[in-house]
């Protein structure tokens, strides 16, 4: 009602879970209300984490239905979290370097728009925080603050063989991948191909959305890459790797 009496068309974003995309009747709904982009927690595409983080939901389900949003128009910012730590006596290993392809293999399948990948957070009264306590894991905050409990950097020893410093570096390998400086290029030339819209006459609305999305995805990729290097220059002035050895240390004692 509001944008039929104010004749301006709104443009939101929600985060919603992935099952909700068996419900045709609501994502009509959410169109027709302006919701273009969808924030969905996909964690991880490896079977292993998401049981251990109690989500009942295979990777192959997950990406038929993201291609069910993605029929219905919307755009999709996948958040996902890498290296969670599969639960006691589950005969389970990976290196730094297969989840990383696992991870990328996924986002390619599922043609996500845009993405997210932090690390996992034991934050105070949570299940993972008392299993990983229990198992000795979790780095004394007298050497890792609270000041890094932003999901960016390492807070607890992963599973093998899987070191910290892989954990981390992990996670920028999968964004750096996604977020490039080549897509300053390609916005260059969806700025030129602007003028194919004129095939779309006979339907403006269709040829619009065909041009608009890589458009957009092309222009936030290469806003991530300026992003991802300020935070890579930041880090390196940073005393972290400091912080973690001694962390490590002390959990030997």
């Amino acid at each position: 009602d509001y944008q039929k009496s104010t004749s301006r068309r709104l443009d939101t974003t929600v985060q919603i879970r992935l099952d909700k995309a068996k419900d045709p009747e609501l994502l009509s709904a959410m169109r027709q209300a302006g919701i273009n982009t969808l924030a969905i927690g996909f964690e991880s595409p490896i079977e292993e984490e998401l049981k251990a983080m109690n989500k009942h939901i295979k990777s192959e389900d997950m990406l038929a239905l993201t291609k069910t949003f993605h029929k219905f128009g919307f755009l999709i910012h996948g958040m996902f979290i890498f290296g969670y730590p599969v639960k006691e006596g589950v005969n389970f290993i990976m290196s730094a370097r297969q989840r990383v392809e696992r991870f990328r293999n996924f986002i390619k399948k599922a043609k996500i728009d845009t993405i997210q990948v932090l690390l996992p957070g034991p934050l105070p009264g949570t299940e993972l925080r008392h299993r990983l306590a229990m198992q000795n894991r979790i780095y004394l905050t007298q050497d890792v603050g609270w000041e890094y409990y932003d999901g960016n950097f390492p807070l607890f020893e992963p599973d093998e063989p899987m070191s910290a410093e892989e954990m981390q570096a992990s996670i920028r390998k999968i964004m750096g991948k996604f977020y490039q400086f080549k897509y300053m290029f390609m916005i260059g030339f969806n700025i030129f191909s602007f003028s194919a819209l004129i095939f779309y006459l006979h339907n403006i609305k269709s040829g619009w959305r065909r041009w608009y999305r890589p458009w957009r995805n092309h222009l936030i990729r290469f806003g991530g890459w300026i992003i991802i290097r300020q935070w890579t220059s930041r880090f390196k002035k940073d005393k972290f790797p400091q912080k973690l050895q001694k962390a490590k240390e002390h959990l030997k004692k």
